[in-house]
């Protein structure tokens, strides 16, 4: 959608008032980490490309990381987990590395204040043994014991598992009031019903990886009730006009839905947005006659120095050489499923 809405207009507008057109390459890397390296590799070898969008899992994020720090190129991932631009080891942000969406962090922020609020002390936290459950749990972990919440009681399971017995005796011994879940689609919807079979009465809330309608269809009846933060564009429809996100997720909507003849909307294709997006504006500030090489580090310095106070799908993003995702709690709602669908649910009805 991106490159015809471009190249309708003639390409790109450099520094040399000229347009030039732009190509985005397109690979599937099946969720796969093997398939993810694979491809960027290709991408910078064979097709010479500026700057990379890749990666809508953490676990294949992560493990480009490495390429894209090897060949000096800018790599803007569409995953959650903080550990893709954040070096645990120094303390600091992978220098080639950036990410459109919101943290696990922000979102474990969202349920503990929920939890604590509703006057829960001792959680439960289920997760995907994968890169983005393990980020999950490290960072619902981290955010309940700020608020003074317990994790008395954690466990894992694999993305293909459809029975949980194990974990929901764990749940259940613990004793403790309410579980997070750390889980994107189709699992995520099965450990929900699970969950709610066992234990009408819990308490769930989840992070923002089940921000899409194929959550609550497979969920059906058991996704009632559950809480978590999602991105804005879900309740946009709740949001003040003086919202600086607002005519941005208006245009993208209308973009979108007029571009797959109406297909849902949903956070994950804002995540992709946003990062092309940003690389687009920094192609605009090159100079004419830089080598790949130049253009690829001037297009890095772009995004870490200059997508200040930018409005995007996924918030208002401040990047800066010690933040490369840019973003904060309050670029998430709360919301709730009610009726089938995700509604507002703020913090003065909780």
């Amino acid at each position: 959608m991106i490159q015809k809405q471009i190249n309708d207009q003639g390409g790109i507008l450099g520094p040399d008032d000229i347009r030039h057109p732009v190509t985005i390459v397109i690979y599937d890397d099946k969720t796969s980490n093997d398939d993810t390296v694979s491809n960027v590799n290709r991408l910078i070898s064979e097709d010479g490309v500026v700057a990379i969008v890749s990666g809508t899992s953490s676990g294949a994020s992560v493990a480009e990381i490495p390429i894209c720090t090897e060949n000096l190129i800018p790599c803007i991932s569409m995953a959650s987990a903080a550990s893709i631009t954040h070096d645990s080891k120094t303390n600091t942000e992978f220098k080639w590395m950036f990410k459109t969406p919101q943290t696990n962090g922000h979102a474990g922020q969202w349920q503990a204040d929920y939890l604590k609020a509703k006057g829960v002390t001792n959680i439960c936290i289920l997760y995907t043994n994968d890169g983005y459950g393990k980020d999950s749990l490290a960072n619902y972990k981290a955010a309940a014991e700020a608020d003074g919440l317990r994790d008395i009681f954690d466990s894992s399971y694999a993305a293909t598992d459809t029975e949980f017995s194990a974990q929901l005796a764990g749940v259940q011994a613990s004793g403790c009031k309410a579980v997070e879940i750390g889980s994107t689609p189709p699992v995520a919807s099965l450990v929900t019903v699970a969950v709610r079979n066992a234990m009408p009465n819990l308490i769930i809330t989840s992070g923002h990886g089940i921000c899409n309608q194929s959550y609550i269809t497979t969920a059906g009846q058991a996704a009632e009730g559950v809480v978590f933060p999602c991105g804005k564009i879900t309740v946009i429809d709740q949001l003040a006009d003086t919202d600086l996100q607002k005519p941005v997720l208006q245009k993208y909507i209308t973009d979108y839905t007029a571009f797959t003849d109406g297909e849902a909307i949903s956070t994950f294709g804002g995540h992709a947005w946003d990062g092309l997006t940003m690389i687009v504006q920094a192609l605009g500030s090159l100079k004419d006659g830089m080598a790949l090489a130049d253009q690829r580090a001037a297009v890095r310095d772009y995004l870490e120095t200059k997508i200040v106070n930018w409005p995007g799908i996924s918030g208002v993003f401040n990047m800066s050489a010690t933040d490369h995702n840019g973003l904060t709690k309050d670029s998430l709602l709360f919301v709730k499923v009610q009726g089938g669908k995700w509604v507002a649910f703020p913090q003065k009805d909780w």
